[in-house]
């Protein structure tokens, strides 16, 4: 009971200090909190974490996917985890005051909230010891309130009234051999004892891509000689799916467009569903791809044409896609103080022209599974046949001896590392991409024939597994970047390597192949929310039903910020799950089947969006920037507190949903998960 008193508020505060007869500092353990941190978040080995450059990383329950934190001893070979013993119940958006003459609220306020906040504080160089704050603080590493500038975030239990409130934490340790084991011991443990449960999807999954298909039609686009001598065509989806309004009417390949993707979706329905008209679209879209976008003096392709303006571009800052179309003073005021604070970054990107491997590489494996669609039923495609071929010949000549490729290109085919904020600058960064090449030269092999393209994909996978999946050191699948550094630790950047290794070990049956793709399987699962996440009672979640289970977290810095992409690798992950006979990581893809497909706007389950078969691109779960001018309202993108949606919508949203869709058909003949579980397990 707390009895009315002086103070305004109070918080509790544990410390749990582990060996401490060992003395062992931040930068000697090893920890396991997703998304929120893996290992240290420390890329350049500095001992800090990279992102906040701390040695102290507490956060919200509720950015993390279960609130839970792994402390692990390399040299002991001992994990100690902290855990909520009773989950969360209940949060609100608290009422800040106002605290200067500008209108800035304040960051530590009084609030009757269940949410807490656990970490490790290793700050004062000595033993790092776990810590849990209840209710929540977060001092040198929250992303809460702004972008740019870190500021002491917490709330404190109000004792102007009488009141309760109970917090229990379970502590326990258990020896692993290696970080891997305890970090998917993690888990799994949750998934085998806890079985959380995602809702079943709101309709028939034909269905369900019968409607993304025909929102994605409607933002097609193309142009005749007459207007454009380019004769564009492409999914330029781009809105607000709140009003379904078209924004921009860009053209990106890969990354947030996946147009090609798209395009070998859209085919296939056509030709299941004998629709001539999705057929020539699809078709329009391969060959604009395949006679303007492809490079073919370097083999290279771009990543961006601009309709309106008649022009390619260049995606260096997808944080800042407003510098696809943008300039001068409009886009100062799109990006807002972010504009100042990256000026030195912007000025140098925007005169590069170049494009990232990752963006190629998946268009052009959809372009390379497209063309072979279209032969099936009769029809060659020279024209794409001589892109593809082109592009693994640039594969090969600028494959490092490592095995490596950089992650991105000049348009002569020459390694970009500057600025190094943006490319890396460590190997684990500038080489982050690599694994998004092994699966394209793997289905090259299969096609020719020709032994070359598969060498350079086992050379590759080894180097992807030593250097991402074994050290734990995956970054740069996002290219959106908006914080101290352009590359990110997100779910992404763990899915190709897990696609490449999967491939390498369906094509030659090699043992390492599999291990590297348990391993990845294992990261890439580990990006589901395992817990109903309380969402504040009048939010715009709460109100259309959402469950955070099963849907995906997106990256370390965002963390409490989930999105759909994790569609993407259901399929391989089931498979995977299959070989290895792991029951926790096919329950992990199914959960991801039913809670990434739960935001689509169908007939009868409306979450407010202008159209059916529109899905919005992510969800805050926690709090993410929510005093930073660049989100105000007058943007579009405002109002982003805690139980909203992003305001956003791309072409990858339906490209992800229906691969999955289409993947489970191809490996398991159906995509019901029960029905495979009883198969195989």
């Amino acid at each position: 009971m707390i009895e009315k008193g002086a103070s305004q508020g109070i918080r509790l505060c544990t410390d749990v200090i582990l060996f401490p007869e060992e003395n062992y500092r931040f930068e000697d353990m090893r920890y396991f909190a997703p998304p929120a941190i893996f290992d240290k978040n420390d890329l350049d080995e500095d001992g800090y974490e990279d992102y906040f450059h701390t040695k102290k990383t507490v956060f919200r329950d509720d950015r993390f996917n279960y609130p839970m934190f792994l402390y692990y001893s390399e040299i002991l070979k001992h994990g100690v985890r902290i855990e909520r013993d009773v989950l969360p119940a209940y949060d609100s958006i608290p009422e800040r005051p106002i605290v200067n003459s500008t209108g800035e609220k304040a960051s530590i306020f009084l609030q009757k909230t269940d949410i807490g906040s656990m970490g490790v504080d290793g700050s004062d160089g000595q033993n790092a010891r776990l810590r849990a704050y209840y209710p929540f603080a977060e001092g040198d590493a929250t992303i809460g309130l702004y972008i740019l500038k870190t500021v002491p975030f917490g709330a404190f239990w109000p004792t102007e009234t009488d009141g309760t409130f109970h917090v229990c934490y379970r502590l326990s340790d258990r020896r692993h051999d290696d970080f891997h084991e305890a970090c998917w011991y993690s888990v799994k443990e949750v998934i085998r004892t806890k079985q959380p449960q995602a809702d079943p999807l709101p309709a028939p999954p034909e269905e369900i891509v019968k409607w993304r298909l025909d929102a994605l039609d409607r933002y097609y686009i193309e142009k005749n000689a007459a207007e454009d001598l380019n004769e564009p065509a492409g999914y330029v989806l781009n809105c607000h799916p709140q009003d379904g309004k078209q924004l921009e009417n860009i053209i990106q390949y890969g990354f947030t467009g996946q147009n090609i993707l798209n395009a070998c979706n859209v085919l296939r329905y056509g030709y299941e569903y004998e629709n001539k008209e999705y057929i020539r679209k699809a078709r329009k879209t391969a060959d604009f791809f395949s006679d303007t976008i492809h490079i073919k003096d370097s083999g290279m392709f771009y990543n961006l044409y601009n309709i309106d303006t008649k022009e390619v571009n260049f995606w260096w800052t997808g944080l800042l896609l407003p510098l696809a179309y943008a300039r001068g003073e409009e886009l100062e005021a799109l990006m807002g103080p972010l504009y100042e604070y990256r000026k030195s970054i912007i000025d140098v990107l925007t005169k590069m022209k170049g494009a990232y491997l990752r963006c190629m590489n998946e268009d052009a494996t959809a372009l390379l599974r497209l063309y072979l669609l279209e032969k099936k039923h009769g029809y060659e495609h020279e024209n794409w046949r001589e892109a593809i071929l082109n592009y693994a010949d640039f594969l090969l000549r600028t494959q490092e001896k490592d095995g490596s490729w950089y992650r991105a290109y000049s348009l002569d085919g020459t390694p970009l590392k500057e600025p190094e904020i943006w490319f890396g600058g460590t190997i684990y960064e500038q080489r982050s991409s690599t694994g998004t090449s092994i699966s394209f030269l793997v289905e090259m092999y299969q096609m020719t024939g020709e032994q070359r393209y598969l060498d350079a994909a086992e050379k590759a996978g080894k180097f992807v597994k030593e250097y991402i999946i074994d050290r734990v050191k995956f970054s740069g699948g996002v290219h959106d970047s908006i914080y101290a550094k352009g590359e990110l630790i997100d779910n992404e950047s763990i899915l190709y390597p897990m696609f490449g290794m999967l491939s390498l070990y369906e094509e030659t049956k090699k043992e390492e192949y599999l291990e590297g793709a348990v391993r990845a399987a294992h990261y890439y699962a580990s990006w589901v929310c395992l817990w109903k996440i309380p969402l504040p009672k009048n939010s715009s979640l709460e109100k259309y039903g959402f469950n955070s289970i099963g849907m995906g977290a997106c990256d370390t810095c965002g963390a409490g910020y989930l999105h759909p992409f994790q569609l993407m690798g259901i399929a391989e992950t089931a498979q995977i799950a299959v070989y290895a006979k792991d029951k926790e990581l096919f329950e992990a893809a199914r959960l991801y089947w039913l809670g990434c497909n739960q935001t689509v706007e169908l007939p009868g389950k409306t979450w407010g969006y202008a159209l059916k078969g529109l899905q919005e691109e992510g969800y805050l779960a926690s709090w993410w920037a929510a005093d930073d001018p660049m989100f105000s309202s007058d943007t579009g993108f405002g109002n982003r507190l805690k139980g909203e949606g992003n305001k956003t919508c791309f072409p990858w949203i339906n490209a992800v949903g229906v691969k999955a869709y289409w993947a489970l058909l191809d490996r398991f003949g159906t995509t019901d998960f029960s029905i495979i579980y009883r198969r195989f397990f």
